[in-house]
């Protein structure tokens, strides 16, 4: 085999190696919601969450007696920032961002937090 063959092969390999790293683009983030109480709350969660578009969710996970959910998103399309920004928006307080108070307010009272 010659030379430029040769490089020709590895230039193809290199190519091939390079569009490989675009294939996981599924991230994983943990939610912390400590008003998330109850299952109406956890429905408002997912909702919330889903209307981010499909194809950018991959799945929700939610566990109310732990008051966490964990989402699995392309992290090509989506930051992890725009999913907490979700809830908070829901009316949620979610990990170090609080909740939109206007949202917060038309949740219902198991959901607001207030105790």
């Amino acid at each position: 085999m010659n030379r430029k063959t040769a490089g020709w092969i590895g230039v193809a390999a290199l190519l091939a190696l390079g569009a490989g790293c675009f294939r996981n683009t599924v991230s994983t983030i943990e939610l912390d919601i400590p008003a998330m109480k109850s299952e109406a709350c956890a429905q408002a969660v997912q909702a919330a969450v889903a209307r981010l578009g499909e194809g950018t969710i991959r799945d929700i996970r939610l566990d109310v007696a732990a008051r966490k959910a964990w989402v699995d998103y392309d992290n090509v399309r989506l930051g992890r920032r725009n999913i907490e920004v979700a809830v908070r928006h829901a009316g949620f307080a979610v990990n170090d961002l609080p909740a939109d108070e206007e949202a917060r307010a038309k949740l219902p009272p198991e959901c607001r937090g207030d105790e």
